[in-house]
């Protein structure tokens, strides 16, 4: 079958025009090494680089771009890929975008072969966190940079200035639809409870059981939905797995942490260390789960605690803000007492904040001792609508609004 890269590149940039775009803080740049953007699926990444691929056509470079998983290039060797790319332009740099590249057999290698022969620039896409730097096997390292998309940020969203009650009225209603609809664009331009049921599916049976060969369907999907229907709490593999025993669900602890560690890889939940030096301190202590997008929430039976929603929120807000040399961790004070998230920059602690629906004493007492602790000036409490600034003994926490936070 004759296979035309240049046909290829031209239908799928031109299907841009069908799309409604929401304008995204994430843009590329043109990048020495092989650049590949992240993410979980439907968040944009394939857009993202059509655009790109569009404004360098547009700018008479010369552009293939190639979806993995397309059976007829699943299985192409490289160098056969490659001959293709010349046949449609025979000399120069030619910048490639490869989308879905966990698809292409042998990936690695073939990413290597065509970072090293020196003809092409290099921009590739993926579902699968196996394509993060921390993970990227060794013949590829030194070759590679990466950036995780994430679902729409609250501030691409509220795309108008804030000058009067108008406005102000208008953000918070905003930020309730946001926490129901979160921020796969297609979800929040549709408002619909069955793309996120389709799109969880999705990630359920493509990137977990299918990609993990996972035998007990069944057991594995109860410890799913009560996994995510955790969010938000401290939870220790023990714990986790005694808690599934209440309720039947009997697994042991080793099949639990190799599930755990499926739904990561899916991009789908994250887990937060505490505040610690030791790292056998992390690894003994409970970890916070963070789920990738609240409208995946919304699908859980139990009633929705919005102050869990707001914390979620916030960490996902966390993520897409850090650096490469940013870490973030929870805090426990002597008393069990727990500050949300604690920031910082090169084992320097940055910021301290805490989220609550409601400001109660009891945020303010353990917020400063927490920063008695920690030697801190200044830390913020995330609330619903409040805000105001609290001065202390020489210390100053700022309450804010999660949407003034989310917009700052």
């Amino acid at each position: 079958m004759m296979i035309n890269l240049l046909e290829i590149t031209y239908e799928y940039v031109e299907s841009l025009k069908y799309v409604r775009e929401i304008k995204r803080d994430f843009k590329l740049e043109e990048y020495v090494d092989i650049f590949a953007l992240i993410g979980p699926r439907r968040v944009g990444k394939t857009f993202t680089l059509l655009k790109k691929a569009k404004e360098l056509l547009d700018s008479r470079k010369q552009v293939i771009y190639a979806s993995l998983d397309e059976p007829s290039l699943r299985g192409m060797n490289v160098r056969r890929f490659a001959e293709l790319v010349r046949k449609e332009y025979p000399n120069g740099i030619v910048y490639l975008f490869l989308d879905e590249i966990q698809e292409w057999e042998n990936w690695d290698f073939n990413l290597r072969w065509l970072h090293d022969v020196k003809d092409f620039k290099i921009y590739v896409s993926g579902s699968s966190s196996t394509l993060m730097s921390s993970e990227i096997p060794k013949r590829l390292r030194g070759r590679y940079t990466s950036k995780t998309l994430y679902p729409l940020s609250f501030k691409e969203i509220v795309n108008f200035e804030i000058k009067t009650f108008r406005e102000r009225g208008r953000v918070q209603r905003l930020l309730e639809d946001y926490l129901k609809w979160g921020g796969f664009p297609e979800v929040w331009l549709m408002k619909s409870r069955e793309k996120v049921m389709n799109l969880l599916e999705t990630i359920f049976y493509r990137d977990i059981i299918e990609r993990f060969r996972v035998e007990d369907v069944e057991l594995f999907k109860q410890v799913f939905y009560f996994i995510l229907s955790n969010y938000s709490n401290l939870l220790s593999y023990r714990s986790l797995n005694r808690m599934l025993k209440t309720i039947n669900i009997n697994i042991d602890t080793k099949t639990l942490i190799k599930y755990i560690y499926y739904m990561k890889q899916a991009h789908l939940l994250f887990t937060l260390n505490i505040h610690a030096y030791s790292q056998r301190r992390k690894a003994v202590n409970p970890k916070k789960i963070y789920v990738i997008d609240t409208s995946i929430l919304n699908l859980l039976p139990q009633k929705l605690d919005t102050g869990r929603k707001m914390e979620n929120l916030v960490f996902i807000e966390l993520m897409r803000r850090k650096t490469p040399t940013t870490s973030i961790s929870y805090y426990k004070l002597k008393t069990n007492q727990e500050i949300d998230f604690i920031i910082s920059e090169m084992n320097k602690i940055k910021q301290l904040i805490e989220v609550t629906y409601n400001l109660e004493k009891i945020h303010i007492e353990k917020t400063l001792k927490a920063m008695e602790n920690l030697k801190l000036k200044r830390a913020t409490i995330i609330t619903w609508n409040e805000e105001k600034t609290i001065k202390q003994n020489n210390k100053e926490i700022k309450v804010t609004p999660l949407w003034k936070w989310l917009l700052k």
